[in-house]
């Protein structure tokens, strides 16, 4: 089972994120009081989600330590490999969400790093974007669990 290490949202687009506590996801909105939320092209954009493992081994990689929330993803979790949860559905107490597909970095967040290099070097590595199928709140360290 994974983990909910971090929540990271910003209501203005382009500006930092920053860290909650507490979130609350809505079905076909997103997270309220972010930037996406009722703001999104496509429903598997709600929400994204990002491994730390992932980011922590890209700042061992680059001998730097580059805040989680820095990766502008919205969820950052633990012991869960997000990957292979392509088309399949999580639960974190009432919230299910659907995971989509691999949300690939962007030379967005290379630009605003100063990392030359970090579009390759996160390529497949990036998070996952998802859809929420049912409204709920998160705080860190629930517990995920993959449904079956």
């Amino acid at each position: 089972m994974g983990k909910i290490e971090a929540i990271n949202i910003t209501n203005i687009s382009e500006e930092n994120t920053f860290y909650v506590n507490h979130a609350i996801l809505e079905k076909g909105k997103g997270i309220v009081n972010d930037r996406y939320y009722e703001n999104f092209k496509e429903k598997k954009e709600q929400v994204t989600l990002i491994n730390l493992e992932y980011i922590n081994n890209f700042n061992n990689q680059i001998k730097q330590n580059i805040d989680a929330k820095d990766f502008r993803r919205n969820i950052i979790v633990s012991s869960i490999n997000l990957n292979e949860l392509i088309n399949k559905k999580i639960k974190i107490n009432d919230v299910t969400l659907k995971i989509h597909e691999i949300c690939q970095p962007c030379k967005y967040l290379q630009d605003k790093l100063k990392i030359p290099g970090l579009v390759k070097m996160l390529i497949n590595k990036s998070g996952v974007r998802a859809e929420i199928l049912s409204s709920g709140s998160l705080s860190v360290g629930d517990v995920i669990k993959i449904m079956k």
